[in-house]
């Protein structure tokens, strides 16, 4: 069985001039949102909310190459988007990102093959 290969299509979405060391920033791509993350030399990006309780992951912080969920504090590696130990969630979807001169390039084929998804959960505890 063949499977459709679509070539990449890296697009810019960032300047790395808007990118702090280690603060997770949240962009539009298209019509998906994403978080970039900048460690030294390297941007990595993602999808925009967690994949277990949709909390906003541009809230999240990063400790030893793992972007640490503000919400429920599980752990995903930034490079396979694998989650911490003891967590039955799904993987961080990661997109292939590039670096051409000051501008930070997003392969959009990636991201329409795979989309971030998910809608915010919003905790309401005002009713009763």
């Amino acid at each position: 069985m063949e499977t459709e290969t679509t070539a990449p299509d890296f697009s810019a979405i960032a300047t790395l001039a808007d990118l702090a060391d280690g603060a997770p920033l949240r962009v539009r791509a298209g019509s998906h949102t994403l978080v970039l993350i900048r460690t030294g030399d390297v941007v990595h990006a993602c999808q925009a909310l967690c994949p277990h309780e949709k909390a906003g992951l541009d809230l999240a912080r990063i400790e030893a190459g793992r972007l640490v969920c503000p919400r429920h504090l599980a752990s995903f590696d930034l490079c396979d988007g694998s989650v911490s130990a003891g967590w039955s969630v799904d993987a961080l979807k990661l997109y292939p990102t590039r670096i051409d001169g000051e501008a930070v390039l997003v392969d959009m084929a990636a991201v329409r093959r795979n989309p971030p998804g998910g809608t915010a959960k919003v905790w309401d505890f005002t009713a009763r």
